[in-house]
């Protein structure tokens, strides 16, 4: 990635920003964590409902065995309860007016531009961070139990692990800039630049892939997106998948009536 000069502070923290797999013992202080919180919860959202919820998780066991041994966790939800709670307090029943689809994009947006303003003030204060949806790979009832999540209306859709890291590394990941951003009109990649794009990958200059190119050779793969796409992005086991499908079902937050707008 081409190294940007005389950047305002603003941008040079997002030019910079990288995710933290290892951390330190330093210890995240309370007043560093409000701050932390104050900005996620600054961010935009729709309606100003703010239709998601934040549980902060310091136990170390959990933190060891779910975060990447992070010293804090930010786990954001998409949750409905709080705006149906506060319906019910004034007499209104409005679940079934609530469109299923349409409301968990909603409510998974404001929880994504929550999580990233965090990732943001963390980077801000020297800590680290990593997003991951490493608990929808886990079984599920487990996680909803040591979280205290309600059955409905509720799903943990992704978390932020936060912590000094371990060691300054350098900023090597890299980022794909063609057939990404489109300027006036959506425009596929010619088979050309299908094939350059496949050389930025292969390119370990270029730090796109999971693994370096002598290990992709060893598994028989001229190319890191055939390894990929042969792999990789089939690696998930079935029962993985049928566990967080399962979840999403008894959330009830993709009900066919709500989904549709079926009587």
């Amino acid at each position: 990635m081409k190294k940007e000069t005389n950047l305002n502070q603003t941008l040079n923290i997002l030019f910079n920003r990288k995710s933290v797999r290892n951390y330190s013992k330093k210890e995240i202080k309370k007043k560093e964590l409000d701050l932390i919180l104050k900005a996620a919860i600054r961010a935009a959202n729709s309606g100003n409902r703010q239709v998601y919820s934040i549980i902060v998780v310091d136990d170390k066991e959990l933190l060891k065995k779910y975060f990447f041994g992070g010293n804090k966790a930010l786990v954001f939800l998409v949750d409905f309860n709080r705006w149906f709670d506060l319906a019910r307090h004034l007499g209104y029943e409005i679940e079934e007016s609530v469109d299923g689809m349409r409301g968990f994009t909603i409510s998974s947006m404001d929880a994504i531009l929550a999580a990233q303003s965090a990732a943001i003030a963390a980077k801000s204060l020297g800590i680290g961070s990593l997003f991951t949806t490493k608990l929808h790979r886990e079984d599920m009832n487990k996680v909803y139990e040591f979280l205290g999540l309600p059955e409905k209306y509720c799903f943990p859709y992704l978390s932020l692990c936060l912590g000094y890291p371990d060691e300054q590394s350098k900023l090597l990941k890299g980022r794909v800039k063609k057939g990404v951003i489109h300027y006036g009109k959506y425009q596929s990649l010619s088979q050309e630049e299908l094939d350059e794009q496949i050389a930025e990958y292969d390119n370990e200059a270029n730090h796109l892939g999971l693994i370096n190119e002598q290990q992709r050779k060893e598994e028989g793969f001229d190319h890191y997106l055939s390894f990929y796409f042969a792999n990789w992005s089939k690696s998930q086991p079935k029962q993985e998948i049928e566990n967080f499908y399962n979840t999403l079902q008894r959330s009830e937050l993709f009900k066919a009536k709500k989904f549709l707008n079926l009587n």
